[in-house]
């Protein structure tokens, strides 16, 4: 790191504050300028970059210059092959797009020449775009996907009710954002478009479990889906779509996963209401949060029941001996043949 033209960092948001010293002792000993990249989809990511690396060393703000600057990751990657503990190098499995976005202000001279890479200043609106279109209906395919029983993002978005639940999801987003930022930020609907497309590509073998993980911290006022649903509201959008997804994400269960395992949990003693207002910081009695209340009760009703479920607009459930297949374990992804149907009464 000491003598490297550039530096990147892809931990995951999390676990930027363990690298931090380590990035700190490798940039404190260098004796010319360098550019440090932190790929990790974080508001704000250059000041908490910066943050990190000199609260680990402050002598570093005296030394040669340093760019500490957020970058944002704009591929997929779906699988890691090999082990990391072995001695062969690591593959990973992801999509072929090359372009990504960087905080440009934050960077100093010589500026690294990456393919495809884009300087902007306009870095936390990008962010804001990546997240509530792209984000919220990769969000808005796992969870809806789930419910339906399915296991690859691929397989789920080729279903025509999620499908259409994903795009107009994302639509609402991108409404909030061309309100916020302008169109040239909110796009266009072939951009929508593109990213349904992207999603059904198969050869990345993308689970839903994997897209679903963590759910509390997906679930969180500023993210994904209710930070764009509060964007839409702005925008005097009703965001049905993406409260849909919310509250699909509510019935979300994965026993792997220690987020999703831990908000079963909390529904199961605590119920949706405390739930959503612990977890999402929304109180279910009215806007935002009843929007988001109605839906959860009402999908929680029939996962509960223990079906599948057939159709989103009108509560028809499979019912069968078992409850839904949890993520990341196989189980059938269609009703079968023993399995009755039952409708709930609407909603009054």
């Amino acid at each position: 790191m000491a003598d490297a033209d550039l530096v990147v960092t892809a931990v995951g948001a999390g676990n930027l504050p363990d690298v931090a010293p380590v990035l700190a002792a490798g940039l404190g000993a260098r004796t010319a300028p360098v550019n440090v990249l932190a790929f990790e989809n974080l508001p704000l990511a250059s000041r908490r970059l910066r943050e990190l690396v000199l609260g680990a060393a402050p002598s570093c703000e005296r030394g040669p210059a340093l760019g500490l600057a957020g970058a944002l990751v704009e591929r997929v990657v779906a699988k890691r092959l090999g082990d990391p503990a072995g001695d062969h190098p690591l593959e990973f499995l992801g999509e072929a797009l090359a372009e990504f976005r960087v905080d440009g202000p934050r960077l100093v001279p010589p500026l690294p020449e990456v393919p495809g890479m884009i300087a902007t200043d306009h870095y936390e609106a990008w962010v804001k775009r990546k997240l509530y279109t792209y984000s919220a209906g990769h969000a808005a395919a796992a969870y809806l996907g789930y419910l339906k029983g399915y296991h690859y993002i691929h397989s789920a978005i080729r279903d025509r009710e999620i499908r259409a639940a994903v795009l107009a999801a994302m639509s609402e987003g991108q409404r909030g954002l061309a309100s916020r930022y302008g169109e040239a930020i909110g796009g266009t609907r072939h951009a929508l478009l593109e990213i349904l497309s992207r999603f059904e590509n198969a050869s990345l073998g993308d689970r839903i479990e994997r897209v679903g993980r963590d759910p509390q911290r997906k679930l969180g006022l500023n993210e994904r889906l209710l930070g764009a649903a509060h964007l839409a509201q702005c925008a005097g959008v009703a965001p049905r779509n993406l409260a849909l997804a919310a509250g699909a994400a509510l019935c979300f269960v994965d026993p792997d996963d220690a987020s999703a395992a831990e908000l079963d949990r909390l529904m199961e003693h605590d119920g949706a209401e405390r739930t959503i207002q612990r977890v999402c910081g929304l109180r279910s009695e009215h806007g935002l949060g009843r929007l988001v209340g109605e839906d959860c009760d009402r999908l929680r009703q029939g996962r509960n029941a223990g079906g599948l479920l057939l159709h989103l607009g009108s509560d028809l459930w499979s019912v069968a001996g078992e409850k839904p297949p949890r993520a990341g374990r196989e189980g059938p992804s269609r009703v079968g043949s023993g399995s009755r149907i039952r409708r709930r009464p609407e909603p009054e």
